[in-house]
């Protein structure tokens, strides 16, 4: 094979190892493609086949191990956000039913939403209007304490 068929056949198939990449979420072929495209290169200063396989392979598996390692490590340093229930923890709400020790419950609005509210601590009755804190979520239910009482306890 001559140097410029050499050159134009690493070409092609880096161009469709590129065009699978495209296509694809393996983010696999793109690293194969850029070994052809330095074997074309080693092909277009005379290097021979053998030495175009060696370099086609050496650059697509030392690409890939470099990338992958720094893509995964970019990848686990995402920051979890918490969401749905798991989002109200933490939150301040406002008691908009009392809770009473009667009733056992009351209702509370965190944000734009209304939960049925229970004491965290049983500590007496949480009137209506009295700021409080979401500790914990058992079921459709909302275990709060006041601000007022978390700071003297």
């Amino acid at each position: 094979m001559d140097k410029t068929t050499a050159v134009v056949v690493w070409i092609v198939a880096a161009l469709a190892l590129f065009g699978i990449e495209a296509t694809t979420v393996s983010f696999v072929a793109l690293y194969f493609g850029v070994g052809a495209l330095a074997s074309a290169l080693v092909a277009a200063v005379g290097g021979g086949l053998a030495l175009q396989l060696l370099v086609f392979s050496l650059v697509s598996v030392l690409s890939l191990l470099a990338m992958r390692r720094w893509v995964s490590r970019s990848l686990t340093r995402v920051p979890v956000h918490r969401s749905n229930v798991n989002s109200l923890l933490g939150r301040r709400g406002v008691v908009t039913h009392a809770i009473t020790a009667a009733a056992g419950r009351g209702q509370i609005r965190v944000g734009t939403e209304f939960w049925s509210a229970r004491p965290y601590i049983e500590s007496g009755d949480i009137p209506e209007g009295e700021t409080v804190e979401v500790l914990s979520i058992e079921g459709v239910t909302a275990l709060v304490m006041p601000l007022d009482r978390q700071l003297t306890e």
